[in-house]
């Protein structure tokens, strides 16, 4: 667990962070199955690169994922299924810290996606952004990712669509520390007199 009033020193420390989201078709990682992972990897300086593709999830996409998301049974009928893309995505995400927006929701379908091909969950540490804006704007009564991308103007170029959740994620992570900014140096005061 993540002090939150640290987040401006680890992100000024050079850390790297992968923003993640998955697309799925339900919500049961024991039954439904990821059909789009989308990240951004990212430190202080901005950007570092991107990380998206569609996934075969060997079973059909319900009726209201598919209007939700825009992800049709055809799209998917020819990509690579997870086990084909892990190595990838493992490699993408290295040893950043992982930032999402409900992150306990990814990190349950990536987890038993891995543990259906026999592989390790990750190990990663996880930022939860769902959580984070909860404690830096508590007066706000609403905490989804659209709302917040609403609230923040940030631009949402495809909702719904895993690279642009991860990339509206990773700028509702700066707005969280920029929102949070003075009890960030409180914190940093204190260690300071302490010393």
């Amino acid at each position: 667990m993540f002090d939150y009033r640290r987040m401006n020193r680890l992100l000024n420390s050079g850390a790297v962070f992968c923003a993640l989201d998955t697309e799925t078709t339900g919500l049961k990682p024991s039954d439904d199955r990821i059909i789009e992972i989308g990240a951004v990897k990212f430190d202080k300086s901005g950007v570092i690169s991107t990380f998206s593709t569609l996934v075969n999830p060997r079973i059909l996409i319900p009726h209201f994922c598919q209007e939700l998301t825009g992800i049709t049974n055809e799209m998917v009928f020819r990509k690579q299924e997870f086990n084909e893309i892990a190595g990838d995505l493992l490699d993408f995400i290295g040893t950043s810290i992982i930032v999402a927006h409900n992150a306990q929701f990814d990190l349950w379908f990536i987890n038993a996606e891995l543990e259906r091909i026999r592989m390790p969950p990750l190990a990663n540490k996880a930022i939860d952004t769902l959580r984070f804006s909860r404690w830096t704007f508590p007066e706000n009564g609403h905490w989804t990712l659209q709302f917040l991308a609403n609230q923040f103007e940030i631009e949402v170029k495809s909702a719904h669509r895993a690279e642009d959740d991860a990339r509206v994620c990773m700028e509702i992570f700066h707005k969280c520390i920029e929102g949070s900014l003075e009890r960030q140096k409180s914190v940093e005061k204190s260690e300071v007199i302490e010393q």
